[in-house]
């Protein structure tokens, strides 16, 4: 079995280098974790969102940063999951607004524990403060954009 060699100091000491390793191990527990109820992380943003309130595809790509072409699918299989409507707006028949149906508001109670838990699994050996850090982080890049 082959051993792997030390991290180059410079990938150690890089923001940009750690973050990424947080978000894919934690992104990767969160997948596996949906993948068990046959959707996806970003299918339940989208769920998560038009559970709020109703929303129109745009809105829901721009949001959350998802390619309009990438949406209409997303949502498609949200669709044949039962879990959201997509419907004309009447003020404006180019848009399609989105809408968690009962069924989807249930699913995301369970999926939405799920996901908690696979987070919780994810950052298991992080502590409160790290965590917290982490958090005040996020919302201080946020508050630039």
């Amino acid at each position: 079995m082959s051993t792997l060699p030390d991290l180059p100091s410079a990938l150690a000491k890089s923001p940009h280098f750690q973050i990424e390793r947080v978000r894919r191990h934690t992104k990767d527990e969160v997948e596996r974790t949906l993948a068990t109820h046959e959707t996806t992380m970003r299918e339940f943003w989208i769920l998560t969102c038009v559970d709020v309130e109703p929303m129109s595809q745009r809105q829901l790509s721009e949001l959350l940063n998802v390619d309009a072409s990438d949406m209409v699918r997303l949502i498609d299989s949200l669709e044949d999951h039962g879990w959201v409507t997509r419907d004309r707006d009447p003020k404006d028949r180019r848009r399609q607004i989105v809408e968690a149906t009962k069924k989807g508001k249930k699913a995301l109670t369970k999926l939405g524990d799920d996901v908690a838990a696979a987070e919780d699994r994810a950052l298991e050996a992080s502590s409160q403060k790290q965590l917290k850090s982490l958090k005040k982080l996020s919302q201080a890049l946020e508050a630039d954009d």
